[in-house]
């Protein structure tokens, strides 16, 4: 057996990874045990980090995301968010319902006043020393109902009533009259009041602008606690499958420093007992475990990182997070259906259809500013009907019949200068127009990014196959410089290359899969789609 031709330890040492899977084959049967006292002895390849404790936390994708949607605070704001929008909803349509008036008031009144005066003016006494003082006592109540019609009617129906009583008190050094004692006496009246606008505050588009837009507001609450419903399953659903590659990853450089470790053992024997080594191949395999040792240890880091991530998004503790595992496997899933994603592209994305309520919202602000950019010019009507009547009538109506009472005008009110409204309907429109323009770009932005992401995903789904042969070949290739250092045709340093370039391969094959998934997941984000995989978690 030709021995090994010496070697630079200097290989490629393996790239850092945060997740995979890999099955490597265990090294050959070492060769006839030692029959010779070793050589001298060789330095012992170094110890593999401590690993974690095992964690028995293990989480489904679908059962991960269903978490999320009770315990990720962001999406619990934008709950919060839709519900309040919701009832402000119901507040706006509460504020049309008819309003009723009730009021009961008492009046006490002293007026004083000389004899012949303009306060006297039955100038009852024709001294001047003699004062007259009246008081008036009085008990009123009023109950109207008020309503406003859909185009900008003010209607009011109301009853009044009252009973009142009058004392007379003379004061002075001449005959006086008696004092006098006049009620109670009663007083009833029913009207009915409207007023129409014929400029500001006429219409529909003005009156109903209030629930309109509280509409809008409500369905772009809705609207966006669905995109942050979408968006946290993304973040769960690429955070998941990161774990699961971490997870990986780690069982990868335990696996790939098992295989380490042994090449060391083999070395040592076959140069200190056989003599068909020589050193520098123990330095070699060394020099390799080191290097995978190293990349063991940022492995479970990165695990450890990526299961407080997720916990973050799942509302968990620290140290509730660390003992999450990913239990699923990667699905396939195939190829969307890209033309049917792209032409329900606008309905069914949830940032689009939050987009739109704005811009509805914005429509009925520039509706109302222009209404408001007006004279107000009001035609207004009331009409009365009311009697009196006190103990003397033997309570009946005064005169046989009631009194009636008609009122009627138009009232015109015009600012003095430009006004506050002409800027408000300016700026109304100014920002109706920037709404269409965010609308706009976001439906470019979402059309570019929808056809970047089918790209990605048919380049994703190719870069699978290629990098299985890759792997495939390249786990064939390490097997067989195994046998090949076994027969002694081989370098140590052609071994670690191949082991490397195995390990790297199956990465990259891993790596491409979940890439595919994560660019299949980003898809079915934008066109507003991925919430159909569960059950929707906005309630």
């Amino acid at each position: 057996m030709k021995p090994s031709r010496p070697s630079s330890p200097g290989g490629r040492g393996p790239r850092r990874v945060t997740l995979a899977a890999l099955c490597l084959t265990a090294p050959a049967a070492l060769l006839a045990p030692a029959l010779v006292s070793a050589r001298e002895p060789a330095a012992e390849p170094p110890a593999a980090p401590a690993a974690p404790a095992a964690s028995g936390t293990a989480l489904s994708a679908a059962e991960a995301v269903r978490r999320a949607a009770t315990g990720n605070p962001s999406l619990r704001a934008a709950l919060l968010d839709a519900r309040a929008a919701g009832h402000a909803l119901r507040a706006e349509d509460g504020a049309r319902d008819p309003r009723l008036v009730v009021a009961l008031e008492g009046e006490h009144s002293q007026v004083q006043a000389r004899a012949g005066s303009a306060q006297d003016p039955d100038n009852t006494v024709a001294s001047s020393d003699a004062a007259r003082r009246t008081i008036d006592d009085a008990v009123r109540s009023r109950a109207a109902l008020s309503y406003t019609t859909e185009i900008g009617t003010e209607l009011e129906l109301g009853t009044a009533a009252g009973v009142s009583w009058e004392r007379r008190r003379w004061s002075g050094l001449q005959p006086l009259p008696s004092n006098l004692n006049l009620g109670p006496t009663y007083t009833a009246e029913a009207y009915l009041s409207a007023r129409q606008p014929l400029a500001r505050g006429a219409g529909r588009d003005v009156q109903l602008a209030p629930i309109r837009q509280a509409e809008a507001g409500a369905r772009a609450a809705s609207s966006r606690a669905r995109q942050t419903a979408s968006q946290t399953a993304l973040d769960v659903l690429e955070t998941y499958w990161s774990l699961w590659y971490a997870e990986r990853g780690v069982a990868v450089q335990e696996q790939a420093y098992a295989v380490a470790q042994s090449l060391v053992r083999d070395a040592e024997l076959r140069a200190n007992q056989l003599g068909t080594a020589a050193r520098v191949d123990i330095l070699q395999f060394s020099t390799s475990a080191a290097s995978i040792a190293d990349a063991l240890s940022r492995a479970r880091i990165e695990q450890r990182n990526t299961a407080l991530e997720l916990g973050r998004l799942l509302g968990l503790s620290p140290e509730d997070s660390r003992a999450l595992v990913a239990g699923d496997e990667p699905p396939e899933l195939g190829l969307p259906a890209l033309a049917a994603l792209s032409e329900q592209l606008e309905q069914s994305s949830p940032a689009l259809a939050a987009l739109r309520a704005d811009l509805e919202r914005a429509r009925s602000r520039t509706a109302v500013a222009r209404n408001l950019d007006q004279p107000r010019v009001d035609l207004f009507a009331r009409a009365s009907v009311g009697t009196l009547w006190d103990e003397t009538s033997n309570f009946s109506l005064s005169g046989g019949r009631p009194a009636y009472g008609v009122l009627g005008g138009i009232e015109l009110e015009l600012p003095l200068g430009g006004g506050r409204f002409t800027s408000d309907a300016a700026a109304a429109e100014l920002e109706l127009e920037a709404a269409e323009e965010r609308y706009r770009a976001e439906l470019q932005s979402l059309a570019a990014r929808a056809s970047a992401l089918s790209a990605s995903l048919e380049a994703a789904r190719e870069q699978m196959a290629l990098s299985a042969q890759t792997a495939e070949s390249a786990r064939a290739l390490a097997e067989a410089e195994r046998q090949r250092l076994n027969l002694g045709t081989t370098t140590a340093r052609d071994v670690v290359s191949a082991e490397q370039t195995a390990r790297e391969a199956e990465l990259r094959r891993l790596q491409a899969q979940v890439a595919q998934l994560s660019t299949r997941f980003q898809l079915e984000h934008a066109a507003g789609t991925l919430l159909a995989r569960f059950a929707s978690p906005v309630s």
